[in-house]
């Protein structure tokens, strides 16, 4: 099955569902691997809102393209060059420092993403933003906690955080290449990275953490369907039963 997306709107809205569900995958790899069982719980639920928020974002694009396609064939039926998630939350969990940060990093990104989504013309998108932006109230709340936490730990669990945001650090840059289909559906970019710099070096500063000059990755665009070497790994997995048993039902 060929997917072809012809609206602008879908395209620059795919940049959002599937960094919504690429994280989510990522999230719930951690079900039952959380360091205790409130965490646990806490990272299950955000993984749950990430996936219910992609698949409300298929459903606005599977509308604004006619409906040639449901969300499941956005999911199940795409390659990995025809996703187009930023690379930051395809980063596997190296440690549970590693999870946080690039929670962290999303939660931020997000909020203001969705803040500016909130006045779309898109009247099911702006319906879609009232509710999202309580749940990324929430997962920021939570991962912005466990940042302090860790980075006024131990000096073994300041350590670990600083290593996941030397790595991780890598793949920011490219969120704020903004192209014209941003500009377009952004009411204003410039402050999407303004207040992601801002949050960010501040909880930095206030954690003992060090903001390095990280060199960014010589890798091509996520919006033009460019990822790391880890994505592949985690499609196969998502995307297995379906492949496998494309016929398949629940009963």
């Amino acid at each position: 099955m060929k997917i072809t997306i012809e609206n602008n709107e879908a395209k620059f809205l795919f940049r959002i569902a599937d960094t919504s569900l690429i994280l989510a995958q990522r999230m719930a790899e951690l079900c039952s691997n959380a360091p205790f069982l409130e965490e646990d719980i806490a990272i299950s639920n955000c993984s749950l809102d990430l996936f219910g928020r992609a698949e409300e974002l298929y459903k606005i694009i599977a509308t604004i393209e006619g409906n040639k396609f449901t969300p499941d064939d956005y999911v199940f039926r795409r390659n990995e060059r025809e996703f187009f998630n930023i690379k930051l939350v395809e980063q596997p969990n190296e440690d549970f420092a590693w999870t946080i940060t690039r929670q962290f990093m999303h939660d931020v990104w997000a909020k203001e993403v969705f803040t500016q989504l909130s006045s779309s013309k898109n009247e099911e998108l702006v319906g879609l933003c009232s509710k999202v932006l309580k749940e990324i109230e929430y997962s920021l709340l939570h991962s912005r906690d466990w940042m302090y936490r860790l980075g006024l730990g131990t000096e073994e669990s300041n350590k670990r955080t600083q290593d996941a945001i030397d790595h991780l650090l890598k793949y920011v840059e490219e969120i704020f290449n903004f192209d014209d289909l941003d500009k377009e559906y952004f009411s204003d970019c410039a402050n999407i990275e303004r207040v992601w710099q801002e949050e960010i070096n501040r909880v930095f500063s206030e954690i003992n953490i060090e903001r390095k000059e990280i060199q960014p990755l010589s890798m091509r665009d996520f919006r033009d369907g460019f990822h790391s070497e880890h994505i592949g790994h985690l499609l196969s997995i998502m995307q297995y039963l379906p492949r496998a048993y494309p016929d398949a039902k629940w009963s």
